[in-house]
């Protein structure tokens, strides 16, 4: 994986989102099946869209979190 938003597929799986994130795999599924982090099951395996876990550093607008599969972000 590399450093750069670029370098990453734009559907992650939870494995390729703990190694990007330093989290344990666990971690994200569980984040996955409690809402806080948007996936969409696909043929059954997660997918999670990069540009919704990674909103800020899309190079586009940042999302509040109010609109439609946005995320909220805490301070």
């Amino acid at each position: 994986m590399g450093n750069k938003l670029d370098d990453l597929p734009l559907f992650l799986t939870p494995m390729q989102l703990a190694q990007v994130t330093g989290e344990h795999v666990n971690s994200i599924r569980r984040g996955i099946s409690e809402g806080r982090i948007p996936a969409d099951k696909v043929n059954g395996r997660w997918r999670i869209c990069r540009d919704k876990v990674f909103p800020n550093a899309c190079g586009g607008e940042a999302h509040d979190g109010n609109e439609p599969g946005g995320m909220a972000v805490r301070s």
